[in-house]
């Protein structure tokens, strides 16, 4: 999955500068009031530890956060029922197509890239996997491992869908709820993968990450790229997806700090801390591996 640019109200977030003047004290301001922000489950653990970070930082501020799969949350904003959605994913053509008709003013702004991960339990064999072996997989025209996948809500079968499958339906997949059954099945069935995101690998025992290859490289000998932040950042791992903040609020509010706090330095540290790919900020990467 290469990166490749979303045109549609993508806007860059830039530095807001403060000032109070004179008359009543606004009851929310940026830093200050209280917003509920929905998190894809990918990048749930994520959106928590800045909420953390941010609420420290600004006490005068309460967000809390709720898990929520991808279409459901980008349904929630899109028909103006929430005010703000952390997505592991952009927007489908047909939901392009809802706010062109509905002339929706939601911004979407990049917050950081992710990698979908193939999973396996820690006593596999396996230890690497091409994107077409993942593909013949997903398809059915391989019956070498059972695979698991999250539901059609899910922004991990949305990314395979379109990305990986051309659109396909991944009729050789077995498709449960959500991407903790996906860990939790690959750890239950013996020879089986899953594909889930990157912070949901990470955070789970029982289970290791596949090094992913495109045919490409890997026909001649070539390399296997594990899921770090360097390769997600510069686009080099095959599985990449980018990551957006959904925003439906009248004016600059709460929600508008937050975004722009996730944006900024200290957000995109907290990015890079779970292993994920600082997509607005220049930052420094302690790892990245190459492994034939």
């Amino acid at each position: 999955m290469k990166k490749k640019p979303n045109s549609l109200f993508i806007i860059p977030m830039i530095l807001l500068l403060f000032v109070s003047g004179c008359g009543p004290e606004p009851r929310e301001t940026t830093t200050k009031g209280s917003i509920k922000c929905y998190a894809d489950e990918s990048l749930y653990s994520m959106v928590v530890e800045q909420r953390d970070s941010f609420v420290t930082t600004y006490p005068a501020s309460k967000i809390e956060v709720e898990k929520v799969q991808a279409r459901e949350g980008i349904v929630k904003i899109l028909n103006g029922e929430i005010q703000m959605f952390v997505s592991s994913r952009g927007l489908t053509d047909d939901e392009s197509k809802f706010v062109e008709k509905t002339k929706s003013e939601v911004k979407v702004i990049k917050l950081c890239y992710d990698g979908l991960t193939v999973i396996v339990d820690t006593n596999h064999q396996a230890a690497r996997m091409t994107t077409t072996q993942l593909k013949q997989l997903l398809l059915g025209e391989s019956k070498l491992y059972k695979v698991f996948i999250p539901d059609q809500n899910s922004g991990v079968f949305e990314n395979l869908k379109v990305e990986l499958l051309e659109n396909k339906k991944p009729s050789g997949a077995f498709v449960v709820k959500n991407e903790d059954d996906v860990v939790k099945s690959v750890i239950k069935n013996k020879n089986s993968i899953g594909v889930v995101g990157l912070n949901i690998a990470r955070e789970s025992k029982g289970i290791k990450i596949l090094r992913i290859g495109t045919d490409e490289r890997s026909a001649t000998g070539g390399e296997y790229i594990e899921p770090v932040a360097g390769y997600l950042s510069n686009g080099e791992y095959p599985l990449i997806r980018e990551c957006y903040i959904f925003l439906n609020e009248i004016g600059t509010g709460l929600g508008t700090g937050f975004a722009t706090y996730m944006t900024f330095t200290q957000g995109q540290k907290i990015v890079l801390a779970h292993d994920l790919g600082p997509a607005t900020v220049p930052l420094r990467y302690n790892k990245m591996t190459r492994l034939k």
